[in-house]
């Protein structure tokens, strides 16, 4: 299995990345969570949610003190698939949890109690591992809870780790999906639930109308208040 170096860092301490692999926060306090622009200068980034599990869009749920608990980990792992199947999120892989080395145990355990027997990826944090041992865990994972990622080294400004590439490029497709609201949704509630600006979600939203929605949207009500503009020939 190919595997790359990556490193993690808090919005704080982005500047100090090195080039390639990256690793960044979805939630938390503002030293922690990344900005639009931490993210646009890593679109590739690998996306931790770093509170309860709030995140079901994220690629890993963080859980360690101060974060997640492996109870959240059992209740976020459905939503974090169902939210990929939907493409909620263009990009989202598939789910991982970070977690110390000493925790997976505990953690396996919670989720097979939860009837989660499979299909969870693990990243692991072993500071006591060499670069060539964590390469050697992430080659050889195996199982129903793979280790696709490995934390082996905490430095100053950022961690450093291991990750599996089959993990990193297997993402949720950029649609287009094809959505239909329930009764009174609003746009704003729309947009929100794909994590999207209102204008982002307008521009997106009717890019891949087929004949037969835009047939469909002849008889939908714009209700009261919508603002529409005319320009004349």
């Amino acid at each position: 299995m190919a595997v790359a170096v990556g490193h993690d860092a808090i919005h704080a301490n982005v500047s100090h990345l090195p080039p390639g692999q990256a690793a960044g926060y979805t939630t938390g306090s503002a030293d922690i969570k990344w900005t639009q622009a931490d993210w646009a200068a890593h679109p590739k980034g690998v996306r931790i949610c770093q509170d309860n599990g709030s995140d079901h869009t994220a690629d890993v749920l963080d859980v360690e003190r101060g974060a997640a608990t492996n109870a959240d980990a059992a209740a976020w792992v459905p939503r974090a698939r169902a939210a990929r199947t939907a493409a909620a999120r263009p990009g989202q892989r598939e789910p991982a949890i970070y977690t110390s080395a000493s925790n997976v145990t505990p953690l396996v355990n919670a989720l097979v109690a939860q009837h989660i027997t499979s299909g969870v990826n693990l990243w692991v944090a072993n500071w006591n591992l060499s670069d060539a041992q964590a390469v050697a865990e992430v080659q050889n994972a195996a199982g129903p809870f793979p280790i696709v990622a490995v934390q082996f080294s905490s430095g100053q400004f950022y961690d450093t780790d291991i990750f599996s590439l089959t993990w990193l490029g297997r993402v949720s497709s950029s649609g287009p999906h094809r959505h239909v609201t329930a009764s009174m949704e609003t746009f704003g509630a729309l947009a929100a639930s794909r994590h999207s600006t209102m204008a982002g979600f307008i521009s997106r939203a009717f890019h891949g109308y087929t004949d037969s929605d835009w047939a469909a949207l002849e008889n939908v009500n714009a209700g009261k208040g919508f603002v529409y503009y005319t320009q004349n020939p």
